[in-house]
Parts: C-alpha cells; sequence; structure tokens
C-alpha cells in the first residue's frame, strides 16, 4: 500500500473509528440499563447494532467514503477459514510454554463460562452466529477497514500493519484475567497482535476485506466449538 496523501475526500479518521468503537460499547451496556440484563448475546447484539448504526451514521454526518473499507467478499474467501483456524492451533502452541512460565491460570472467564454453558440448539447457533461471524465482520470494519484507511494517510505498510495490530490487541484487553492481569496480558496481548499483523496484510494484499473476515471467522469458530462442544478441554 502507497502513502497517500493525509487529506483525502471520504477518507475515514481516527476519530471515526472512536466514535464507532464508543457507540458499540454503549450498545453493550444498555441491555443492562434498560432491564434486559447482561446475557451474551442481549450484549452482544446490542454491540452489533450500535456499531452498525454508528458506521451509517458517519458515512451519512461525516460524508464518509463507504467503499474505502474494502467491505468486498468472494466466494473464494471462504478457504480463509481454514487459515483462520490453522492460526488459532499456532498460535496456541507457540504461547503455551510463555503460559506455563507465567503459571496462568487457565480457569476460564465470566463469558468464556457462559458460552461453554450454553444450552439449547437456538441459543448455541445465535452464539455461533454473532461471535463467529458477526464479530469478525464489525471487527474487520473498525480495524482493517476504518482504521487501516485512517493509517494509510501517513503509514506505509508496515506503519499501517503495527498502528492497526496494536490497537487491535488493544481493544481486547478487556478480555485479560481479572485474577492475574499481567499474566494474561504477557499471553493474550503477543497473540492478538500477530493475529492481527496476519489480518492486516491480507486486507492489504488483496485491498477489501474478504479474506480478513473469514480468516477471523475461522479463527473464532475454532475456539467457540471447543468452548460450546468440548469444555472439559479447557
Amino acid at each position: 500500500m502507497q502513502v497517500q496523501e493525509p487529506i483525502a475526500t471520504g477518507r475515514w479518521t481516527i476519530l471515526d473509528l472512536a466514535v464507532i468503537a464508543l457507540a458499540g460499547l454503549l450498545g453493550s451496556i444498555l441491555p443492562v440499563v434498560v432491564g434486559l440484563g447482561s446475557d451474551v448475546i442481549f450484549v452482544l447484539v446490542g454491540q452489533f447494532l450500535f456499531t452498525v448504526g454508528a458506521i451509517r451514521l458517519v458515512v451519512k454526518v461525516r460524508r464518509r467514503d463507504f467503499q474505502r473499507l474494502g467491505f468486498v467478499v468472494e466466494a473464494r474467501d471462504g478457504l480463509m477459514l481454514l487459515l483462520g483456524a490453522g492460526l488459532q492451533i499456532l498460535v496456541a502452541f507457540l504461547f503455551l510454554p510463555l503460559a506455563v512460565l507465567v503459571e496462568l491460570d487457565t480457569e476460564p472467564q465470566s463469558l468464556v463460562t457462559e458460552i461453554a454453558g450454553a444450552s439449547g440448539t437456538l441459543r448455541r447457533l445465535a452464539l455461533f452466529l454473532i461471535i463467529g461471524l458477526i464479530g469478525p465482520i464489525l471487527e474487520e470494519l473498525m480495524f482493517r477497514g476504518v482504521l487501516v484507511d485512517a493509517l494509510a494517510a501517513r503509514f506505509k505498510t508496515r506503519g499501517v500493519v503495527i498502528g492497526s495490530s496494536v490497537a487491535f490487541a488493544a481493544f481486547h484487553l478487556t478480555g485479560v484475567s481479572t485474577v492475574q492481569p499481567l499474566e494474561s496480558i504477557m499471553v493474550l496481548v503477543p497473540q492478538l497482535f500477530l493475529f492481527g499483523a496476519v489480518l492486516a496484510y491480507l486486507r492489504i494484499r488483496h485491498k477489501r476485506l474478504g479474506p480478513a473476515i473469514f480468516a477471523h471467522a475461522g479463527f473464532n469458530l475454532l475456539s467457540l466449538s471447543v468452548l460450546l462442544f468440548y469444555p472439559d478441554l479447557l
């Protein structure tokens, strides 16, 4: 990806990303505020609706060009599911020695526990769709869409990949263990950074989000399958 002019009609900015991320956060806490409770499905659906709404609002009010996000998916992108699943296995093995070294407790957190304890076909299907498919679409739009477009105004490919990967890893710090925060960060953040770098490379190389979306989905679906169907492995 070549360096582009800092100012360009329709270009997305860091401020746009902040607005979209904040909207998603508000959407995730709304179910609790209105009395629906903290059910993971309500929380994730709220986040999805508010994030999509914020993207549409930014396009309209701030006159951003949605096409710059590269939201184009092709049938062949489905093969990237295998890449994502392979990356999940690879990072798990690569960072297992570090997890053992820092004595990271693998006891699942509340969200993981809720997913692992999900019962009923409809609920499991809903979790698969929201976490395995919808989640990657939203995150790719934000980090490999909005953020990559914003960073490309000032940085070359390396800077775009590093910057977007750092932001992606930081965004997921809410998933670290509250019991062992330092140990969890030491193991989780490098994994997310490397995974984010691969996704950013796919976005830049293919000039669209399709490959990154499916690779992200494959990564999520493998771990989700273990949580739902083989929780004893945790």
